[in-house]
């Protein structure tokens, strides 16, 4: 990478930490004055044992309120996105997802570090190379906004409100303007890309517009079963030249990385992802920890080279891997390190195990099927190498 634009990404990288320290000030502190002003207001000449007792019930309160909020946003994406031709695929809140399999609703388990809540849809065909993406994106901060402003007007025009009902109302209305505004203002918090940014960034980028339409429509076809060695690999593919630091364009790359893991076309696969290294100061935090983890695996099950393990293995990597308990391809990783680095066989056959059970409540059909067919692979590997 040459200095011009190395200094444009310790620029960037800069702002996005004083945006988000900015951000973070602004979230909590609005929080802390909403609660104070509550317990100021319903609270005060109260003894010490009942105030401290009330205060512990407006933090619930208002860890409750903030939930429903999550879920808010995300049926806020259901109802645009089948507003504008989307279909329904899934409905997350936590690791707790709602998938459609078969025509019926299942409840299945699946988290991503950083993420509170998600709803993935089916996007309508794309014509003359267009589709509706910025209500589909905005659909969650205006549900926020819509129920905020119902608060507002319930707190102005109802009289004789208790206060407890006054305390909900407040309190919803101020973290549902907090959370519609933080998604639909473009901008990355802890390295992921909100709504807002998401719709820039196809707005700008007209290669990011279809890796954005790829990674919904391939995502539904994989939850319904379709593995990805039975697409095309040129669906995946960028166009020479394309912004591959994007979030959106990182994503198609490693969509193109798991389709050559799927048809076990090792060597590309290891081209594909290390064709990402000299952005890597560029891509968001989120992609570095899944590019350096597929980096990890290739070698563990290559040449297993510890001190190319070592150098990569650190305490945030470490601590992003304990985080995605519910992600089958962090098992395996882990499954192929106790067996090839540690060289212990039954811890990684319990792994293997694991990786088995959590394949039944998985929401993508097609994951579980290639990850499963990968660490079959990786134990015939096992009983041979040890």
């Amino acid at each position: 990478m040459d200095k011009r634009k190395r200094k444009e990404s310790i620029k960037t990288k800069k702002k996005g930490k004083f945006l988000g320290t900015i951000l973070f000030i602004l979230v909590f502190g609005s929080i802390g004055f909403f609660m104070g002003y509550l317990s100021e207001t319903y609270f005060e000449g109260q003894n010490p044992i009942g105030e401290l007792s009330n205060i512990y019930i407006l933090v619930l309160m208002t860890f409750v309120v903030y939930i429903s909020h999550i879920i808010i946003h995300e049926a806020g994406h259901l109802v645009f996105g089948l507003m504008t031709g989307y279909s329904f695929i899934s409905f997350r809140i936590g690791s707790f997802t709602i998938v459609k399999e078969d025509n019926k609703l299942k409840i299945k388990r699946f988290n991503i570090p950083g993420t509170a809540g998600q709803c993935l849809m089916m996007p309508p065909e794309m014509i003359e190379g267009e589709f509706p993406f910025i209500i589909y994106n905005l659909g969650g901060a205006l549900a926020n906004l819509i129920i905020s402003f119902i608060g507002i007007l319930a707190l102005i025009y109802i009289k004789g409100i208790s206060s407890s009902l006054y305390a909900i109302l407040f309190l919803s209305s101020s973290i549902g303007i907090i959370t519609g505004l933080t998604n639909a203002i473009p901008m990355k918090i802890s390295g992921v890309s909100n709504d807002g940014y998401n719709i820039l960034s196809m707005i700008r980028d007209e290669e990011a517009k279809r890796g954005f339409y790829v990674q919904l429509k391939v995502n539904g076809l994989l939850t319904k079963g379709i593995r990805a060695k039975d697409m095309s690999v040129e669906t995946f593919q960028l166009k020479e030249g394309a912004d591959v630091s994007n979030p959106l364009n990182t994503s198609m790359k490693l969509m193109e990385y798991n389709w050559y893991l799927d048809n076990m076309d090792l060597e590309n696969a290891k081209e594909c992802i290390n064709s990402l290294i000299p952005y890597m100061d560029r891509i968001m935090p989120l992609y570095v920890n899944e590019i350096n983890i597929e980096r990890m695996f290739l070698e563990l099950v290559g040449d297993c080279n510890r001190d190319f393990i070592d150098n990569l293995y650190d305490k945030n990597l470490k601590k992003y891997i304990k985080a995605s308990k519910f992600m089958i391809g962090k098992k395996r990783f882990l499954m192929a390190y106790e067996a090839f680095y540690n060289e212990d066989k039954d811890k990684a056959l319990e792994y293997y195990e694991e990786i088995k059970r959590l394949a039944k409540k998985y929401p993508i059909k097609a994951d579980a099927d290639m990850e499963i067919m990968l660490v079959d692979w990786v134990k015939d590997k096992i009983n041979i190498n040890i």
